[in-house]
């Protein structure tokens, strides 16, 4: 419970910063495809998560997303070539990511995450890797 207290407090404290320092904000549509090694190696479903993103400077930006089924969401930082990110999955514990960004074409991009699980919590689930197919608008 103290965990997504101090999530709803960070991301709340992002927005405003963000609406005040930001040379640029816009929203983000994505479809990402979590657990990309799973067990039965299929292809997962893909889950809609919409985001929020602003310019801090020059080539980096910061933003927060969110999962629309499972809520999970997450804070992130993003420069021109990798993204680091914090927040909380579904059952509200914390999760890290850290991963690499492919710009495909001006506002569509592809990012590979590695989603740390256990790095506080020994009972999370293990440890995955995701694809996230990415509009800015």
């Amino acid at each position: 419970m103290k965990m997504k207290n101090i999530s709803t407090l960070l991301v709340k404290g992002m927005v405003l910063v963000s609406f005040m320092y930001a040379g640029t904000v816009g929203p983000s549509l994505s479809m990402r495809f979590n657990d990309l090694m799973g067990n039965d190696n299929a292809i997962p479903a893909p889950k809609v998560v919409l985001g929020l993103e602003a310019q801090v400077g020059d080539g980096i930006f910061a933003g927060v997303d969110s999962d629309i089924v499972s809520l999970d969401h997450r804070l992130y930082v993003k420069f021109g070539y990798g993204t680091f990110g914090m927040g909380t999955d579904s059952n509200g514990e914390p999760q890290f990511t850290i991963g690499g960004n492919y710009s495909v074409l001006d506002r569509f991009s592809v990012n590979l995450d590695y989603v740390i699980n256990q790095m506080l919590v020994t009972d999370a689930g293990p440890d995955q890797l995701r694809v996230t197919l990415k509009v800015d608008f």
